[in-house]
């Protein structure tokens, strides 16, 4: 280890400052880490494509066997497979191509099979190559699905189950459908029926360019004229991350450690193979049951299926592959879509693969239902239609979730007096933020602006607190967005700001006007300040307003700035921001002027002794009329200007008389002259000396002064250890 003093003049700088002026130095502390991953960026701007191809896949020949009936209270024909005759002809698969429609954009490939339910067969996460959805090696029919019908497919993907429970009957028919390509992304709306005095549904895929989700639209429509209680439940089989399954006991290769993030307390059993479990129709304690943690597929023994009771409490849910940290959210809005199911075949003494398939691979299931079981129906009016969103869409990166959005997912963990939290965005953003507050006194405990982020990335921030984590609000936020919190609640202040005015008002009063934005409560009122010219004080106008614009008088020749704050429906203040120019400024002009109000003087607030000073004066027109402009620039005290260092970007050079510098010329409406030199101190000056050097710039509608003002610091030796 060897020691050396070395200068250490900016480190010590404000500290020796400090000192010398009778103020208390301040130091900035990083409360929040720097993400790990140093590859954050933005994504390239992309357009979704559509492309149309065919796939084969081997199918067991069960469409030679099917028969129709009809359901006649929804007046929907459907398919009953004689399994009589299926078996006894031996089948085997053959080949078979079906239309696959691609959707792509820069994170997800989604293809679509309208022929097999106009199911979602695969969504694909470009950045990681996986496809989150199971897809069946074949087409096999199962002995599952309605009594009625008594087959189903697990073809794979996400499948519409309607008018009744158990997959419905339209998860294996033909659905027509249109593509429709915007602006911001490619739909296609897939239709199971255009025939008149039925229940219709028309299910709108949407990849938009920007985003790494998938958007369903449901639409259901009764154009019977009697009201109708019915089933749905779109179902997405997933096997998320590496090698389309799933796994179980003893035939697990790719190490998949599977989790059912579902956000409640109790869940209702619909069924189970497992005699020590709650049965069909009871509660059961999740996701923990007598110390059991159901919420991992690992910890089952048999079949289970199981609904969110009393109905779904949160707008999301997800199943992540906690091995290799990917999986699916869905977001859909609980107040419509109040059922939330998962399913999946067991793990110690699961249902035999060969039921469904025939590679022995393995799914789970999660099931969105308008009820909030398979026992309970939703209700449709004669001629009406229910429509919603979801969202879904893969994350990485992560192995559990403690909240999640249409436009983000946070996980959060505590340990010790760390409190760690990952950020999975759905689409790029530059410059979001992470902030806690303590819940308890809404106290601010941290906050980081994120550079960028996109969903290529979920990056870690680790915070020091000693504050539990129930007392925690973590949120991820712009300025005025919430994308995602978790425990969140309102404690951020709301934001305002003036809107931008003309440079010029040719009349006495001008309307003034603002903005605002609040992230939970919604804004209640502003406050409004102003300032007559540049070295103005701030006054109040406007206190406690609940309008959003007024009518403000000023005088001739003067410039007027103005700025806002906001007051949010909690009571949470906001702060004025800009102090110097605040949001916005005109200058009133009856007749046309020259302006020099935004003209200002740069130097360093701080210099060592013996070092050049350079300095900068714009002289800046902003007015609608040419103006003969003077500056006499009086130069400080013991201070005397450096030969070779004066320089302007306009004829003439300035003239130097003494310690006076003087310029003269014509400067446009809209334009400016950059006039730069350097001054050296003419004595030895002690730390803490200030050289003020004042501006006088006459010629425009009203004269301008500044002033600039440079302390002498000291140098300061530290010793540095190196190592």
């Amino acid at each position: 280890m060897h020691r050396r003093l070395v200068p250490f003049f900016a480190a010590a700088l404000a500290v020796a400052i400090a000192a010398l002026l009778g103020r208390p130095s301040s130091s900035a502390s990083a409360p929040i880490s720097e993400p790990g991953d140093s590859s954050l960026r933005l994504a390239t701007s992309s357009i979704t494509t559509i492309t149309t191809d065919t796939i084969t896949i081997p199918t067991y020949p069960y469409a030679a066997r099917l028969h129709t009936a009809t359901n006649t209270t929804y007046n929907i024909p459907y398919r009953w497979l004689n399994w009589g005759e299926y078996e006894g002809s031996h089948p085997q698969p053959v080949d078979q191509t079906y239309t696959r429609l691609t959707l792509e954009n820069e994170w997800l490939r989604v293809s679509l099979l309208p022929e097999l339910g106009g199911r979602v067969y695969e969504m694909i996460f470009k950045p990681t190559g996986n496809n989150e959805l199971y897809r069946n090696a074949v087409i096999k029919p199962t002995h599952w699905g309605p009594s009625e019908q008594g087959w189903w497919l697990a073809a794979g993907g996400i499948e519409w189950g309607l008018p009744v429970e158990e997959h419905g009957y339209e998860s294996a028919i033909p659905w027509m459908y249109a593509v429709i390509t915007g602006t911001d992304g490619i739909t296609v709306t897939l239709r199971d029926s255009l025939q008149p005095d039925r229940l219709r549904a028309a299910i709108s895929v949407f990849l938009p360019n920007d985003r790494a989700v998938l958007i369903i639209r449901p639409r259901l429509e009764n154009d019977r004229s009697v009201p109708l209680d019915f089933k749905w439940w779109d179902n997405a089989m997933l096997a998320p991350g590496p090698g389309n399954s799933i796994g179980k006991q003893g035939s697990n290769p790719n190490g998949t450690d599977l989790k059912f993030i579902f956000p409640e307390s109790q869940v209702t059993v619909h069924s189970t193979g497992d005699p020590t479990l709650p049965q069909d129709g009871q509660a059961m304690a999740w996701p923990i049951y007598q110390n059991w943690d159901l919420s991992r597929l690992q910890n089952w023994d048999q079949w289970l299926g199981f609904f969110a009771r009393p109905a779904a409490s949160q707008d999301w849910v997800s199943v992540i592959d906690q091995a290799h940290q990917e999986g699916v959210v869905r977001v859909f809005p609980r107040s419509i879509a109040r059922g939330s199911k998962g399913f999946a075949m067991g793990w110690r003494h699961p249902i035999g693969a060969g039921e469904w398939t025939d590679d022995d691979s393995y799914y789970a299931e999660l099931h969105g239902g308008l009820a909030p079981t398979f026992w309970d129906s939703a209700s449709i009016g004669a001629h009406q239609a229910i429509e919603w969103e979801e969202t879904w869409y893969p994350v990485a990166g992560v192995n559990d979730l403690a909240s999640a959005t249409s436009e983000a997912a946070l996980q959060v963990v505590q340990a010790g007096s760390l409190v760690n939290a990952q950020v999975f965005s759905t689409r790029p953003r530059i410059k979001p933020h992470l902030t806690l507050w303590q819940r308890s006194n809404c106290r601010q405990v941290a906050d980081l602006e994120i550079l960028a982020i996109d969903p290529t990335a979920a990056p870690s921030f680790s915070v020091p607190t000693s504050i539990p984590l129930n007392d925690l609000a973590i949120l991820f936020h712009d300025q005025s967005t919430l994308f995602a919190g978790y425990q969140a609640q309102d404690c951020v202040p709301p934001w305002a700001a003036v809107t931008p005015l003309p440079s010029i008002t040719t009349t006495n009063t001008f309307t003034v006007s603002w903005t605002g934005g609040d992230l939970y409560s919604g804004l209640a009122t502003y406050d409004v300040q102003f300032k007559e010219r540049h070295g103005g004080l701030w006054t109040d106008w406007l206190t406690s307003t609940p309008t959003a614009s007024a009518t403000f008088s000023g005088l001739p020749g003067h410039t007027y700035f103005f700025r806002a704050r906001a007051r949010d429906v909690a009571g949470n203040l906001g702060a004025f921001r800009n102090a110097d120019e605040g949001d916005a400024s005109t200058t009133v002009l009856l007749a046309p002027a020259p302006v020099l109000e935004f003209s200002y003087k740069q130097a360093p607030s701080f210099s060592a002794a013996h070092q050049p000073i350079s300095c900068l004066i714009v002289l800046k027109n902003t007015g609608n009329l040419s103006g003969a402009i003077l500056l006499t620039d009086t130069l400080p005290l013991s201070a005397a200007l450096i030969g070779g260092t004066l320089a302007s970007s306009q004829p003439p050079l300035p003239a130097v008389n003494g310690r006076q510098l003087t310029w003269s010329g014509v400067i446009s409406g809209g334009a400016s002259v950059h006039i730069t030199y350097a001054l050296t101190s003419t004595v030895d000056l002690l730390p803490g000396a200030r050289l003020v050097n004042t501006v006088e710039i006459a010629g425009g509608v009203l004269p301008v002064t500044r002033v600039t003002t440079t302390t002498i610091a000291i140098n300061v030796y530290l010793p540095l250890v190196w190592r």
